[in-house]
């Protein structure tokens, strides 16, 4: 029996990473795991190189197609292209308004089943300033056959419009690739201090991360210990000064590296602020954290607050300095947490089996 024929539209670059170069983001994770089970093609938006190429990878095949926010037809000629071709039995948008519009228009003129995935706050990205994106947006929501959600804070933003046939499925994780490694190992691979305490934070190096407050919270903890050192890594924004004698930045650029980078520490920061745009995300790096057992403090905003309730003195109030550090100081006396346990329920290949559960459903 033939496979089913999946049509996947996914912008290129995302959480300031090139997905399909970098083999990176929830999606591909999602659906390399659904690969031996159906036939996957994924249309690649390439909004900022504009680059035309097709790669084969992981059981999926990525067609990078130039694309402008104002002229989506390079994208919707390439769709038509393929599924004159293969004939498709379902279409998946993701990761941008525009393509979720698309997707739903080429859905209803070729009576396809339509699945969307709202995985942000899509009122930030830029395309919603275009004219009559968010109605069109909010009417594919509406009006797609099923909808999944990347965290219950975001589900619940749009219960109104959208309240059936709708499931959250989180960022997960690669339990294997996170495993714990002895710290002073760790340090020794990464060149890093042995006799030194140091609060991490990964990802995008950005005010509206909170990454300001969190540098602020480490100046104050060194008043009364200078052991106390912040490690970044990451993206760094113009506006952000990490030219500080106790801030130590590394590229960190494998994933193996990262591993190492997060068992080298003593404590893993999520500092969001209490945004519109934290509140309704789901941090990446949150498993990521949780898969090596070292004690964590995050804010508390959006799903973050779900996860690790649980776990004492892991939250502390957003855009708060004082309780942050008082937070960092408590957990430094900590030496590991069992976290690993709570994140081996959110593998991707877990995640994966409520989205084929979906997926079913359109045959």
């Amino acid at each position: 029996m033939p496979k089913k024929k999946i049509l996947v539209l996914l912008k290129r670059f995302g959480s300031n990473k090139d997905m399909v170069m970098d083999n990176f983001g929830r999606e591909i994770r999602l659906f390399e795991l659904l690969s031996k089970k159906y036939d996957i093609d994924i249309v690649c938006g390439d909004y900022h190189k504009r680059q035309d190429f097709t790669l084969e990878r992981g059981g999926l095949t990525y067609h990078v197609v130039p694309a402008s926010f104002l002229n989506p037809f390079s994208l919707w000629n390439k769709i038509n292209s393929l599924h004159r071709e293969k004939g498709y039995d379902v279409i998946i948008p993701t990761s941008e308004p525009l393509l979720g519009i698309i997707g739903y228009l080429f859905s209803r003129i070729h009576k396809l089943p339509i699945i969307y995935e709202v995985q942000d706050n899509y009122e930030f990205y830029d395309s919603y300033k275009l004219p009559f994106v968010a109605t069109l947006d909010r009417y594919v929501v509406r009006k797609s056959d099923f909808v999944f959600f990347s965290n219950f804070a975001l589900m619940d933003k749009l219960k109104k419009i959208r309240s059936k046939n709708s499931i959250v499925i989180e960022n997960g994780i690669d339990i294997v690739m996170f495993k714990q490694v002895q710290r002073e190992r760790a340090r020794k691979l990464l060149n890093l201090e042995k006799n030194i305490k140091l609060v991490t934070y990964t990802g995008h190096i950005s005010k509206t991360r909170g990454i300001d407050i969190l540098i602020e919270a480490v100046r104050g903890l060194r008043e009364n210990d200078k052991t106390i050192f912040l490690l970044l890594s990451g993206k760094v924004d113009n506006d952000v000064n990490i030219n500080s004698p106790f801030i130590i930045y590394r590229k960190l650029p494998t994933r193996q590296q990262l591993v190492l980078g997060l068992n080298a520490s003593n404590v893993l920061v999520i500092a969001s602020t209490n945004n519109e745009f934290a509140r309704y995300s789901f941090p990446q790096k949150l498993f990521e954290y949780m898969a090596v057992n070292v004690p964590i403090v995050a804010t508390s905003v959006g799903d973050v607050v779900r996860i690790l309730k649980p776990f004492k003195n892991s939250l502390c109030k957003p855009n708060d300095i004082e309780d942050l550090k008082r937070k960092i100081t408590l957990q430094l006396k900590k030496d590991h947490i069992e976290y690993r346990k709570t994140a081996s329920e959110y593998t991707w290949e877990k995640l994966s089996k409520r989205l084929d559960k979906i997926i079913t459903r359109c045959f």
